[in-house]
């Protein structure tokens, strides 16, 4: 009882503060609309600004004049801004780079292509020349415009042959009367053309298109899923770092040992002062996840119960990480600056302003050293991907292991500190 009279006392001295408030608030909402803004476009891939020429592999396998004719379409100087094509001649080679992220796209030419757009189309229509086409899906943009240019490609080189075949068809059955008939050609042909396209029937060239690497899910994703949690996770750090110097600012000030001299034992004081911190930041996310919600009409998940588990978990985790600070600091000022510097570096480490998986893989690893990096990973499972509890189990897991760790030695720290 006297654990939360004193956790709860300390909770509404902090909340009658208009300073901290704008602080656990206001600031982390002001941020999230500017960043979110900012980055919206290139969060949900429409690419505000202009991009360089996209880097494209060919691999032409053909030796006929309909492959390099292909070859000569994209290397062209009209598709110059846009595709930047590099010719190689292992497709294996090619791969690799673009699963690497080297290169947006490789297009490999059959051998055999020109034999396929020169021969006969009911015969190669059964077995089509297949150009294919490696895309890495992790790119949300670019490939989709190689794509869109290689389809074009392969469907002129389609209307040619059918073309073709349809101008000896139409000859060869009317060669008795010539002239009427030369006159129907150019309707019969569109027309034929447009059957075969709308109707889906076998062409001579068709386009294999082969993901290469993990696809990511980031069609119609609002940028506000990640940086409004980002943002109040940054801002929650800062008050419970700021919540748990306070015990060291009230042990200078003497309030500390007046409380002491009660008969309270020092294990209920220090987690009444500790449970006072939990409280404020629960409260300060909470009103921060409604308030985010009406005002970016942000979509916190679809499992409540997700929500709630990581939510405690992750406020717990870093009340426990600011206590740990407090107890081994020297003194309140010592503690602020430890504070902001773990503060900071836990952010940039663990993907408060880049998400982590944007890092170099040695980046990556290092990162789940970090409180931030399993919190933001739990919440854009709920708010990016629409997960449920079950799969943020694993994040909440670690951050009440972690939670345990801390809150024990800070626990041990604090009585040996105040038992001197």
């Amino acid at each position: 009882m006297k654990i939360l009279t004193i956790a709860w006392k300390d909770t509404t001295i902090r909340f009658r503060d208009r300073n901290a408030l704008i602080l656990m608030v206001l600031a982390p909402l002001v941020l999230s609309a500017i960043i979110g803004s900012a980055f919206g476009g290139f969060w949900n891939g429409s690419d505000p600004v202009p991009f360089d020429a996209i880097p494209v592999l060919l691999i032409n396998q053909d030796d006929g004049e309909m492959g390099q004719q292909f070859e000569e379409i994209l290397t062209s100087d009209a598709l110059g801004d846009l595709l930047a094509v590099t010719v190689m001649a292992d497709e294996t080679a090619a791969r690799e780079q673009v699963q690497r992220g080297e290169a947006r796209a490789a297009i490999v030419i059959p051998d055999g292509f020109s034999e396929a757009v020169s021969g006969d189309v009911a015969e190669t229509a059964e077995s089509p020349a297949l150009v294919q086409f490696y895309a890495d899906p992790s790119a949300t943009v670019t490939p989709n415009i190689v794509r869109g240019v290689v389809t074009q490609i392969v469907n002129g080189f389609n209307s040619a042959a059918i073309s073709s075949e349809v101008t000896v068809a139409q000859l060869t059955a009317e060669a008795a009367t010539l002239g009427p008939a030369l006159a129907d050609l150019g309707t019969v042909l569109q027309a034929e053309m447009q059957s075969r396209f709308n109707e889906g029937q076998p062409v001579v060239i068709s386009l294999n298109d082969v993901p290469v690497g993990e696809t990511e899910e980031t069609a119609d994703i609002s940028p506000f899923a990640f940086f409004a949690p980002s943002m109040g996770i940054l801002f929650l750090m800062f008050s419970m770092m700021d919540g748990t110097r306070s015990i060291l600012e009230e042990e200078q000030e003497g309030t500390l040992s007046r409380l002491i001299s009660t008969p309270t034992s020092h294990l209920e004081i220090i987690l009444g002062k500790i449970g006072g911190v939990f409280l404020t930041g629960g409260l300060q996310f909470v009103v921060f996840v409604a308030a985010s919600a009406l005002i970016f009409q942000l979509n916190w998940g679809n499992s409540l119960l997700g929500l709630a588990m990581l939510t405690l978990a992750v406020v717990l985790s870093l009340t426990s990480l600011g206590a740990l600070i407090a107890a081994f600091a020297r003194n309140a000022s010592q503690a602020g600056i430890l504070g902001t510097v773990v503060t900071l570096v836990f952010a940039a480490l663990g993907g408060t302003f880049v998400p982590a998986q944007n890092f170099p893989p040695f980046l990556q690893e290092l990162s789940k050293i970090t409180v931030t990096r399993w919190a933001l990973d739990g919440f854009t499972d709920l708010t990016v991907y629409g997960l449920g509890a079950a799969d943020v189990v694993l994040e909440t897991a670690v951050l009440f292991g972690l939670s345990l760790i801390f809150v024990a030695l800070a626990l041990w720290q604090f009585q040996r500190r105040l038992a001197k």
